[in-house]
C-alpha cells in the first residue's frame, strides 16, 4: 500500500531542491546538469525616455566637493541640516533634482519644529525652479511677521557668482515656431537639447551606452500659457506623458484672444531644468 503522505513529502522536497538549483543558475534534468546561460537583457536598441537611465550624480562625492569648495563644515549631530557655513545652518538639496518649493516648505516646517533656532539658513542646490525665487523673496520679506527669525538664502551651484565657478553649466535650449492662425496659436517644437543630460549619459560605463535618437526623450513635460503677463505662468495646456516610454507631442494648437498677446512655452527636461520661451503674436 502506498503511503501518499510520504510520497507527497518526497515530491515536495525534490521540487524545492530543483527550485534552489534553478535559482543558482542550474537546471537538474535527471542525470544531466545543464548550465543555464544567462542571455544579455537586450541585443538591440530601444527608445525610452531619458529618466529610465541612471542620471543621478554620485551624490556623496558631489556633496563633498561642494562642501570643500564653499567651506561648509559637515556635522553628523543634526538629522536635517548637513552642516554650517560660518554661523549659518546649511541644507543641501539632493543633486539629482533642482531645488523646488516643496524643498523650501520642508525647511519651513523644520524651523517651525525648532522655535528656539534663530540662525539663518543657506540652501545649496544644483539648479532651481523659477518659482523658488518668488518663494524666497516672500519668505525673507514676511518672515518677521510670522515669528520666524531665520533668513533663507540660496547658493545655486550652476550660476552663483561666488561659489558656482567650479561647475560649468551649459543651459538647455529649444528651437520652436509660434504662429497665430485666426483664433488659435500653432506651436511646433523643432528641437530641444540638454547638454547636461548628454554629458551625464556619455559618462555612463558599459558595453552599450544610452543613445539619444530624438529630442523628445530628454523632455519630461511641456506647458503652455497663451496669455503670459511676464509674472505668473497660467497653464492652459500641459503635455505630460502617462507612460515611461511615451513622448511629448511637440506640436500644439491653443485658442487665443483676438488682441495681441504673449504666448509662453515652458519645457522641463528630465533633470528638472526649465526653458521658458515667449513670443508676441
Amino acid at each position: 500500500m502506498i503511503n501518499w503522505g510520504l510520497y507527497k513529502s518526497i515530491i515536495k522536497e525534490q521540487l524545492e531542491e530543483q527550485d534552489k538549483k534553478t535559482k543558482q543558475g542550474k537546471l537538474d534534468l535527471g542525470e544531466a546538469v545543464i548550465e543555464q546561460r544567462i542571455k544579455p537583457a537586450q541585443y538591440s536598441f530601444s527608445v525610452y525616455r531619458v529618466n529610465d537611465y541612471d542620471l543621478q550624480i554620485q551624490h556623496n562625492e558631489a556633496v563633498n566637493l561642494a562642501c570643500e569648495h564653499i567651506g561648509i563644515t559637515r556635522t553628523k549631530a543634526d538629522s536635517f541640516f548637513e552642516g554650517t557655513l560660518g554661523k549659518k545652518l546649511v541644507k543641501i538639496v539632493p543633486f539629482n533634482h533642482p531645488v523646488t518649493q516643496l524643498d523650501l516648505e520642508q525647511i519651513k516646517n523644520e524651523l517651525k519644529a525648532r522655535p528656539s533656532e534663530t540662525r539663518d539658513i543657506v540652501v545649496v542646490a544644483l539648479g532651481k525652479e523659477l518659482a523658488t525665487e518668488a518663494w524666497l523673496v516672500g519668505w525673507n520679506k514676511l518672515r518677521k511677521t510670522k515669528d520666524f527669525p531665520n533668513k533663507i538664502e540660496l547658493i545655486e551651484l550652476r550660476t552663483d557668482k561666488k561659489y558656482g565657478k567650479f561647475i560649468e553649466h551649459k543651459p538647455a535650449s529649444a528651437r520652436l515656431s509660434i504662429k497665430r492662425d485666426k483664433q488659435n496659436v500653432k506651436i511646433l517644437i523643432e528641437n530641444f537639447i540638454s547638454p547636461t543630460i548628454i554629458e551625464r549619459l556619455s559618462q555612463q560605463e558599459g558595453p552599450i551606452r544610452p543613445q539619444i535618437t530624438q529630442w523628445r526623450s530628454m523632455v519630461d513635460c511641456i506647458m503652455i500659457d497663451p496669455n503670459y503677463d511676464g509674472k505668473v505662468f497660467m497653464i492652459a495646456l500641459s503635455d505630460v506623458p502617462e507612460k515611461k516610454n511615451d513622448f511629448v507631442a511637440g506640436e500644439y494648437e491653443v485658442p487665443i484672444s483676438k488682441e495681441k498677446t504673449t504666448v509662453a512655452v515652458k519645457i522641463i527636461d528630465m533633470l528638472g531644468e526649465e526653458v521658458l520661451i515667449t513670443r508676441e503674436v
